[in-house]
């Protein structure tokens, strides 16, 4: 079973803390943060300037704590979007997290943004507003998430991916259900037509920034796409997926996508 706290028991084997967990998600473009306790989300914020995820993260990480009426304190672990994504991005909520999970002396979680970005949806569960950047910046406000399309013993194979640039992508294929997605095939990296010649089910519906650049493609090998916000990383998620093994602060490192170079 996955969930977000309340001493609920993850497929990682480990068990959630009791209390307030603060989950934090920075590898995609818009990044986010979100305050849960017993499995249920009660505060989160969007981060939609990327270039201000350094400034904006600790603000709102502060608003989610004021939101909910208690001190920083009271958090008794700490939930990171592991990548793969953008190298700045994924340093960025990395090092905040390894950072408050030390001073705090509670423990460190880590989550694949690919695993979360495959169960976005019903984690955020219905009726959520989302900012515009999110639904793909066409201007939507107000738009709001629609029912989660799992529920009882439904279930969906999905594979995510991310636009790793220059014609390649990073992703990975899971079997999701209402409860959560089990992972089908292993974090790969490549380009579209590797993804295609792997032959993925034909039932496979595909998601994702990576998914959303080569539409064309995927449909035209048989495959659906879906549009944004399916298929993003989102804390709320990053949380509600944890395996609730947790790391160590200080050897722990994020995924990249691929290894950085200047320029």
């Amino acid at each position: 079973m996955v969930g977000g706290g309340g001493g609920v028991r993850g497929r990682g084997g480990g068990r959630a803390p009791e209390g307030w967990v603060l989950g934090i998600e920075t590898s995609w473009r818009v990044g986010s943060v979100a305050l849960a306790v017993g499995g249920a989300v009660a505060a989160r914020r969007f981060l939609t300037t990327p270039a201000a995820h350094a400034s904006g993260l600790i603000p709102a990480v502060d608003e989610v704590l004021a939101e909910v009426g208690i001190g920083v304190r009271e958090v008794v672990g700490v939930v990171v979007g592991a990548g793969p994504g953008s190298f700045t991005g994924v340093r960025i909520g990395g090092a905040a997290a390894k950072g408050l999970a030390t001073s705090l002396g509670v423990p460190l979680y880590a989550t694949s943004s690919l695993r979360a970005a495959s169960f976005a949806l019903e984690a955020l569960g219905a009726g959520i507003a989302l900012p515009p950047e999110v639904v793909g910046g066409d201007g939507s406000a107000g738009w709001r998430t629609p029912t989660p399309r799992l529920s009882g013993n439904e279930h969906e194979l999905r594979h995510v991916l991310f636009d790793a640039r220059r014609g390649r992508v990073y992703g990975a294929g899971y079997d999701v259900g209402a409860d959560g997605p089990v992972e089908v095939a292993a974090p790969h990296a490549g380009t579209i037509l590797d993804v295609i010649n792997a032959r993925p089910p034909l039932d496979t519906v595909f998601m994702g920034d990576g998914a959303i650049a080569h539409a064309a493609l995927i449909r035209a090998a048989g495959y659906t796409v879906r549009p944004l916000p399916v298929g993003i990383p989102i804390a709320d998620a990053v949380v509600r997926c944890c395996s609730w093994v947790s790391v160590d602060a200080a050897a722990w490192e994020p995924r990249y996508i691929r290894a950085w170079r200047p320029g």
